[in-house]
């Protein structure tokens, strides 16, 4: 069991803190003099709890003004199966799911070897924009490249892509469970494209996941390549060193790992 360090537990005690107070997005925070009075540390101590709130995304740090409660992360669990449209929703946001392009591809040689599948086999393409809702404006979260053996789900275009979840319709629509994730997550910069979508700068850093799903059959049921704007995500991972990574990814490192 790993022992947490004074500003770890003070960390989490402002977790609860939070809660407590039920403290909202834009909310001002008590500085750091107070919170050393109040919790009886020193402010450095309070200065580095902030620091672990602020690499976590739970508050922001504004210029000369002080810090605030941040916004709400889309959380993956690299360790968990889970839909976009279910993290949104577990988190209580509005989300949207642009369907940029639909095609049949084939395998080529790259494809074919995060996928394990022979070169020509037909694939569905599926380009997509995941938005969460921040006020009255909607925001560009990720851009989502979905490949599904065609085998697998036969005139997936009819079914709507943008109002349902595609694992919704690969259940229900073809009896086909995702069941085990393979994933990589590594950091990346932003080209024109990802940045006009994204609405951020070009070279931007953003974080990259990709992954391979597999049924309860253990057939391949997606590869799932994902760029995604780092201030609107964050990782959980029970193992230690995958998760001092992905806060080396929030602070923007350019670091690339495996899971």
């Amino acid at each position: 069991m790993k022992l947490l360090n004074k500003d770890e537990f003070l960390a989490n005690e402002l977790k609860f803190y939070f809660i407590q107070e039920k403290l909202k997005e834009g909310d001002k925070l008590p500085s750091e003099r107070e919170l050393a009075e109040k919790y009886g540390v020193q402010r450095v101590t309070v200065r580095s709890a902030y620091q672990i709130l602020e690499e976590e995304g739970i508050i922001e740090n504004r210029t000369r003004s002080g810090r605030y409660m941040g916004h709400g992360r889309i959380r993956t669990d690299l360790c968990q199966i889970q839909s976009f449209s279910e993290k949104a929703q577990d988190l209580g946001m509005d989300k949207e799911n642009k369907l940029l392009a639909f095609e049949l591809v084939e395998v080529d040689k790259r494809l074919s070897k995060k996928m394990k599948l022979p070169i020509g086999t037909v694939l569905n393409k599926i380009t997509r924009v995941r938005s969460v809702r921040r006020g009255n404006e909607m925001f560009p979260v990720a851009i989502e490249y979905a490949y599904i053996p065609e085998e697998m789900a036969g005139k997936l275009m009819k079914y709507d892509l943008e109002e349902r979840s595609l694992f919704q319709i690969l259940s229900e629509e073809y009896g086909r469970v995702p069941k085990r994730e393979e994933q990589v997550v590594e950091i990346v910069y932003a080209d024109e494209f990802e940045a006009k979508t994204l609405q951020v700068d070009q070279r931007t850093t953003l974080v990259m996941k990709e992954g391979i799903t597999y049924d309860d059959q253990g057939n391949i049921l997606q590869f799932l390549h994902t760029v995604m704007n780092k201030d609107w995500v964050a990782f959980e991972q029970g193992n230690d060193r995958i998760q001092k990574k992905m806060e080396q990814a929030a602070r923007g490192f350019a670091e690339c790992m495996e899971v």
